[in-house]
């Protein structure tokens, strides 16, 4: 009985052991279960040999080469083969641009309100992309961030052809948007851009007040700078040349560019300062007086030689310091002595006559049709003659003038300037002058104080330039016709010296100031031509 109870206890015991290590083995095998990696959608078969492992693999590529076919057959059942897609693009973008055109139909239905007003549009020249893109006012709104829509607009509308239908409101159309232009077709392709003048503007015809453009060029004899106290200085009349002669006997032409102004010719008169000199109307010669000398000369400027001329007896001239060629060339006037003015022939100048004034000749001018001479002297009366008849046709007194120093008639006709010694620059219109004794000047300049040796008319006579040899920087330019200086000629800064001759070039482009510190200034009038 004892063997059989120690018989089931050991059984007892071995069936406890076999029982705690099954549950290790399970146990054990849960763990390793656990620590195997899910795989998803995949087969796993039970690889005992090689033929099961390329069964395995078998299996797999044909599930991948399914997949591979149905792809392909859904890309051609949507984009279809290479040819297919290319006439699907084609097509889409016609599609495409047949709706835009139709879109911009509609909208340009939707916008008629503002046809009318902008009126025919001719086809643009290039097309822009950014021109596609339409700014409806609701755009506009919503950036400007309000809600207010303009009087009689919707907020779909096109705010850019809102815009120009204000414009056109306000300033009208101008004449060089209008469709009614009709070009010749036998225009040249390279001239059309010369009848446009879009880029440019087209300078005003009058001169302004107030502030002249003027520009300091070079000097004329800064080449040179050896003909001594300049006395003359002229624009040739058809030639871009300058003559410049002074006290030193020498005569220098000079090319008129501005920069250079490179010397052409000098001419050294022996023993002959020089004290007048001007361009023969036709521009073949030029003429020079002197104060020491009884005889002039002439210089041909075709040939490059010069004549001296001695004067008739029966004038009883010492000098040659004073005298004007008249505009056409036929007349020569002389200041002579005692109030005499001698008149010479053009061509040969002989002496053909002589007229005589109360007191002596200060200055002279010609009428710009040559048929009238004026002179100006002592007395202050200014005398008027006519040049074919040899007589005095009229007279005139310059208002509180005692003794006359410059005379001159502007291009126009319109107005005499006439300067005296106190340096007062009377203006007057000239039919009224002629009319009257003692005619009320027009203006009466006051901005010199010593006595006015220089008055000149430009070619349009819109400038009337004055200046005094006696006082330093003396000289102003007049507007016309406002009668006013202008501000900021001369500068502040310039050191212009004493004025002894000024001269505008033929389209008044220029300006030249001679002075007695052996200086040919230039200046650039903007406003005016090249020369």
């Amino acid at each position: 009985m004892e063997a059989d109870e120690h018989g089931k206890s050991s059984n007892s015991e071995e069936d406890i052991d076999k029982g705690r290590n099954d549950r290790v083995k399970a146990k054990g095998n849960r763990v390793v279960k656990n620590r195997q990696p899910k795989r998803r959608n995949v087969v796993v078969a039970k690889i005992g040999s090689d033929s099961d492992d390329e069964d395995a693999v078998h299996l797999i590529r044909k599930r991948m080469k399914l997949l591979d076919d149905e792809r392909e057959k859904l890309e051609k059942l949507v984009l279809g083969d290479a040819s297919t897609l290319l006439s699907r693009l084609g097509e889409a973008d016609r599609k495409v641009s047949h709706a835009e055109d139709s879109g911009v139909e509609e909208e340009a239905e939707n916008d008629s309100e503002f046809s009318d007003t902008l009126g025919e549009e001719r086809p643009p020249a290039w097309q822009d992309a950014d021109d596609q893109d339409i700014v409806s006012v609701e755009d506009v709104l919503r950036l400007k961030k309000t809600r207010k829509v303009p009087l009689g607009l919707k907020p779909t509308s096109d705010y850019q052809k809102y815009l120009r239908k204000k414009f056109t409101d306000v300033h009208g159309e101008p004449s060089w948007a209008k469709l009614d232009q009709k070009h010749a077709e036998t225009v040249d392709p390279d001239l059309a851009i010369l009848r446009s003048s879009g880029h440019m503007l087209e300078k005003p015809k009058y001169l302004s007040k107030g502030v002249l453009e003027i520009k300091k060029m070079a000097s004329l004899n800064s080449s040179t700078r050896n003909e001594g106290i300049i006395k003359a200085v002229q624009f040739h009349p058809t030639s871009t040349v300058a003559l410049v002669a002074g006290m030193s006997g020498i005569a220098s032409i000079f090319q008129v560019d501005g920069s250079g102004n490179n010397k052409l010719a000098s001419v050294r008169f022996e023993k002959f300062p020089i004290r007048c000199a001007r361009f023969s109307p036709n521009g073949k010669e030029f003429i020079v007086g002197s104060t020491q000398q009884r005889h002039f000369y002439c210089y041909d400027m075709m040939v490059g030689t010069s004549i001296k001329i001695p004067m008739h007896h029966n004038t009883g001239l010492s000098n040659m310091s004073k005298f004007e060629i008249s505009p056409d060339g036929k007349f020569i006037a002389v200041a002579g002595k005692f109030g005499q003015i001698h008149l010479l022939t053009g061509n040969s100048k002989e002496w053909v006559g002589t007229f005589s004034m109360n007191g002596s000749v200060e200055t002279l001018c010609f009428s710009p049709d040559s048929k009238t001479l004026y002179s100006y002297g002592e007395q202050g009366d200014v005398y008027v003659w006519n040049v074919g008849s040899r007589r005095l046709i009229h007279k005139f007194h310059d208002e509180g003038s005692i003794k006359g120093t410059s005379l001159a008639v502007s291009p126009c006709e319109t107005y005499i300037a006439a300067g005296s010694s106190s340096g007062v620059v009377n203006l007057y219109e000239t039919n009224r002058a002629l009319q009257e004794n003692n005619p009320v000047p027009s203006k009466a300049i006051m901005n010199l104080v010593t006595s006015s040796t220089s008055v000149v008319f430009n070619h349009s006579s819109q400038i009337l330039a004055i200046a005094s040899d006696e006082k330093e920087n003396a000289v102003k330019l007049v507007h016309l016709p406002s009668f006013t200086v202008f501000s900021n000629f001369p500068s502040y800064s310039a050191e212009l010296h004493r004025i002894q001759d000024v001269a505008f070039s033929p389209n008044s482009g220029y300006l030249s100031l001679v002075n007695n510190k052996q200086t040919a200034f230039l200046f650039r009038l903007k406003h005016f031509g090249n020369y």
